[in-house]
């Protein structure tokens, strides 16, 4: 059931907001959320409903028992269980084939590659870990109520990717009064239906241009190889800016505020800028839960090294089982590290005028996240190394095909684009547009969105992980 899908807006979302409003008591209405959200998660697979519901249940177990101890014991039984299932589910195969390419295995069952992968498995076990790990630093106390903590991870609306939110931040907000406000219920909709259209016209616009650049055989000149880096770059940003944009709005139309995912990241300066803007709390859950404990800048620059090296292969893994995403996580992780050491202080932020210094950090930038794009795309190694030589040592080719100019357009309109979408979600994020504003703009945003985007709801590139 997309955000984007006809199920998804014409019945279940005004179905749920109907009767959740119109539900008289706080409790009533928490049940509400909760059978709503376990039964968006089921329409997918239903058979793993019982995964979702155990996975939450070791967490809560966990926290219960790391509330009563200083001990970190619950946090290592979480871990086990939690990133345990995961691996299994995910990596399994992946781990197959590297032993196989090592030597080390002479072939055998990889029957697990034949096991749906759970959607958001990803993003449920890093919530529901940082839940254990935030009740045993004593950051926030444990929740007795199993189905609080089932609703706090389950919440329809960042439930398959996103944003990873916190247990201070959303947990209090889901015992509380739900008292309905006109403003936030509008803004929350102005919001769904920005995302909307960036997902619709953008994302799902360049999809298939950018597919047919990644197909096998392809033959491409240096300008089709950069179309397709800045293609999948623009994809994958209308993509999941445009779900982040959505799952915000529609927190908002329940009286719940979820934290935004992105901030303009295609605007930073430098690699450690973009990674501020780019899945903020992703880059928030990976600096707290794994970057600082590894001592991050505290022990001298090998412990630094090590520590950015690690925590951005594990980002890189985290997305997927395959090579291509670890070169993506080391090659970010290595030109962070580089960073770190040669640019001290304060990373650039973003583009707030024209400077020559500013704008060479943009250039540098954008080629970089633009070449790991291409990892983090391409089918295996060997394609993503063929299109980045392609980049820089590619031939030539005649008129520009049809295609190309297409996405270099929609490339260049949605970075022109993001800089007034970002002033008008803020306005809205602080209510500042009014409701009747909202509606027309709403209206007319979802009109274009249906009208300009593709014929078919395309799923979001992030429920692959």
């Amino acid at each position: 059931m997309l955000f984007n899908s006809f199920v998804f807006i014409a019945l279940f979302l005004p179905l749920t907001l109907a009767v959740f409003w119109l539900w008289p008591g706080d409790r009533g209405k928490r049940v509400i959320l909760l059978g709503s959200s376990l039964l968006y998660f089921g329409y997918f697979h239903w058979p793993y409903l019982g995964l979702l519901i155990g996975l939450v249940g070791v967490a809560w177990a966990c926290a219960l028992w790391g509330q009563r101890t200083l001990s970190a014991k619950p946090v290592w039984v979480a871990g086990a269980v939690l990133l345990g299932v995961l691996a299994y589910f995910k990596y399994s195969g992946f781990l197959v084939q590297v032993a196989q390419d090592l030597g080390l295995s002479a072939g055998g069952s990889r029957r697990v590659h034949e096991l749906a992968l759970p959607i958001g498995i990803s993003f449920i076990v890093f919530q529901a870990l940082g839940y254990v790990i935030d009740v045993h630093r004593r950051e926030f106390s444990a929740e007795r109520r199993f189905t609080v903590v089932l609703l706090f991870k389950a919440f329809f609306p960042q439930l398959i990717a996103g944003p990873i939110c916190r247990a201070h931040e959303l947990m209090p907000q889901l015992r509380q009064h739900f008292r309905f406000d006109a403003t936030q219920f509008f803004a929350g909709l102005g919001i769904f239906a920005v995302g909307l259209f960036l997902k619709e016209v953008f994302a799902d616009g360049l999809a298939p241009l950018v597919d047919s650049l990644y197909e096998a055989g392809t033959r491409r000149s240096t300008l089709d190889a950069w179309a397709a880096a800045v293609g999948f770059g623009g994809q994958i940003y209308a993509d999941f800016w445009g779900y982040s944009t959505m799952a915000v709005g529609l927190a908002r139309m329940f009286g719940v505020t979820i934290p935004v995912n992105f901030r303009l990241p295609y605007a930073a300066t430098s690699l450690r800028e973009f990674w501020r803007r780019w899945h903020i709390t992703l880059s928030q859950w990976l600096r707290d839960y794994l970057y600082k404990p590894l001592g991050g800048s505290r022990y001298g620059p090998r412990r630094t090294a090590l520590a950015l090296m690690a925590t951005m292969l594990l980002g890189g893994i985290w997305h997927g089982a395959n090579y291509t995403f670890v070169v993506w996580g080391a090659l970010h992780g290595a030109v962070l590290t580089l960073e770190h050491f040669l640019r001290p202080g304060k990373p650039g932020a973003a583009m707030a005028g024209v400077s020559i210094g500013g704008l060479l950090g943009w250039i540098y930038t954008s080629v970089v996240v633009l070449v790991a794009w291409v990892f983090f795309r391409a089918v295996d190694v060997h394609q993503a190394f063929s299109i980045v030589s392609e980049m820089f040592a590619g031939g030539s080719q005649g008129e520009m095909p049809a295609s190309v100019r297409q996405i270099f357009f929609l490339s260049a309109v949605l970075f022109v684009l993001q800089f007034p979408l970002e002033r008008f979600l803020e306005a809205l994020r602080l209510g500042q547009v009014s409701p009747p504003a909202v509606v027309a703009f709403s209206f007319w945003g979802m009109f274009a969105a249906i009208v300009l985007g593709a014929p078919a709801a395309v799923p979001f590139i992030y429920f692959q992980f």
